[in-house]
């Protein structure tokens, strides 16, 4: 029986999400995070074969758990009230997670792999749009009858761009976001949502 790894892939993505989150993508390379985890290069290359392998599983996997979970909010919302609770924790995921949220709202899919991506991830990358649309229109049919272009440009905006965009300065710059920011994102969706005429027998609101 032969000895486990002394660095497994856990290790190695978890010094290279410092990394990231520390320096940004470029300082991520088979060089640094061998030092940072004090393995020797030849244990990074024998688990990915490549430094374009590496940050583009590490942008995946964030961006992989952020979908999943803000998802799993959102199917479980039917009204106005649910949409609320889903945009906020956006918020409070991004203080859960403070790394990964680096990651995800400082830096875009580009920053990672420039080129073609590695094969094995084509399609993990390729699903996250449908995914996330799939999830949008499912609540759009569920709260307001339909998810139309109009209601898709609202619910995108309320649940995503808006409270991404309002995070964003606060990550960037480390500092805590304020209780307040919730309160903003409701008052958004309301406003946003809120106008959206409903059209089954009875109104979410």
């Amino acid at each position: 029986m032969g000895r486990p790894a002394k660095f497994d892939r856990r290790d190695m993505a978890g010094a290279a999400l410092r990394l990231v989150a520390e320096r940004g993508p470029r300082a991520l390379t088979v060089a640094a995070l061998a030092k940072e985890i004090g393995a020797p290069t030849g244990s990074i290359y024998h688990r990915y074969e490549s430094r374009e392998q590496l940050l583009a599983e590490l942008w995946m996997e964030v961006v992989e758990a952020f979908q999943e979970a803000f998802v799993a909010e959102l199917e479980r919302a039917t009204d106005l009230e649910g949409a609320v609770r889903a945009a906020r924790f956006m918020a409070e995921w991004t203080r859960a997670h403070p790394l990964e949220a680096r990651l995800l709202l400082l830096h875009r899919r580009q920053d990672f792999v420039a080129g073609p991506w590695p094969e094995a991830l084509v399609a993990r990358a390729a699903a996250l749009e449908p995914r996330m649309g799939a999830a949008l229109r499912g609540f759009g049919k569920r709260a307001f009858g339909r998810a139309d272009a109009d209601v898709m440009l609202r619910l995108r905006y309320a649940l995503l761009d808006a409270p991404f965009g309002g995070l964003k300065p606060y990550v960037q710059s480390g500092k805590p976001t304020p209780a307040l920011f919730e309160e903003l994102v409701e008052a958004t969706v309301r406003g946003v949502l809120g106008a959206i005429p409903w059209q089954g027998e009875r109104s979410p609101r």
